[in-house]
């Protein structure tokens, strides 16, 4: 089942929402702003199955928030970079941050 686009909405944030509104979208954007560009980088940190972690790069390269590069030609190995768009949005993700941590901090282990 697909879920509603909002690709086409009034609203900017709805559209937004559209492109990056899930959680892994969201942390891979993160690790791309922190220097991770591959595939392995991605998916050691994130802890993310293989296949859901092609969707999202399909999806924030299709968005143009990534960039995918060839890297290696033997084997064919890509990269994905922050596009120009890509590190517009990373504002967004400190601003998460500071109300995470403000409204949501940590729990300490008992």
């Amino acid at each position: 089942m697909r879920r509603k686009s909002f690709a086409e909405d009034r609203c900017p944030v709805a559209r937004t929402l559209d492109r990056v509104g899930d959680p892994w979208s969201m942390l891979i954007l993160r690790d791309a702003g922190f220097g991770s560009t591959r595939f392995d980088q991605f998916q050691e940190n994130l802890g993310i199955a293989p296949n859901m972690l092609t969707r999202r790069l399909e999806t924030l390269v299709e968005a143009g928030l990534l960039e995918r590069r060839l890297y290696s030609e033997k084997p064919p190995r890509h990269e994905y970079v922050l596009t120009a768009k890509g590190r517009d949005f990373q504002p967004v993700l400190v601003a998460l941050k500071a109300f995470g941590e403000r409204h949501y901090p940590k729990r300490r282990a008992r």
